[in-house]
């Protein structure tokens, strides 16, 4: 903003008379200076809080990162104390006034590459398997197919590319109370 556009917003004592009206060019010469500078200082206000917006926005990731490292590390005590109580008690979880910690289980299952799926369907002549928009029919193919030492074969020993085994996990479950006990 120039020192004539600065000097308009602090003189702006005409603005604030509710007759005043533009008259000839000059008065309209004289709003229109008024007007600019104030879409110059929307402008300046736009850049110092976008500037600020940064600012806090990178403070902000920092800090929720700092809590994230935080509740890694809480997880892992859990974990590890979960582990002794389930040397005891197979079935064993904590639980505080302020939450719970268990584990939840995630089934076996297939992991499917879709297109080395449909493509060894294709080949070996398997296409009612195969859904309209080119997908395998996973359904059918699991009431069809099962793993024999890490291959997906079904009963005429067909073997199925692009499925392979998933191993089922077990993924560690922190649930706060809500506030107010």
């Amino acid at each position: 903003m120039d020192a004539l556009e600065k000097h308009d917003l602090e003189n702006d004592e005409v603005v604030i008379k509710p007759k005043f009206e533009i008259t000839d060019l000059s008065s309209a010469t004289w709003v229109m200076r008024k007007y600019r500078a104030l879409a110059a200082k929307d402008d300046e206000l736009k850049k110092v809080a976008l500037e600020q917006k940064e600012s806090i926005d990178d403070w902000l990731e920092s800090k929720l990162q700092a809590n994230q490292d935080s509740r890694a590390f809480f997880e892992g005590l859990f974990a590890d104390y979960l582990t002794k109580l389930r040397e005891d008690d197979p079935k064993a979880r904590i639980e505080t006034p302020f939450g719970t910690v268990s584990t939840r289980k995630t089934p076996t299952g297939v992991n499917w590459s879709d297109e080395a799926v449909v493509q060894s369907l294709e080949k070996q002549g398997l296409n009612d398997l195969i859904n309209i928009k080119k997908t395998p029919d996973k359904k059918q193919i699991k009431k069809q197919f099962h793993f024999v030492k890490g291959r997906y074969v079904n009963d005429d020993g067909l073997m199925l590319e692009g499925a392979t085994e998933k191993e089922a996990t077990e993924s560690l479950v922190v649930k706060p109370a809500k506030e107010g006990l």
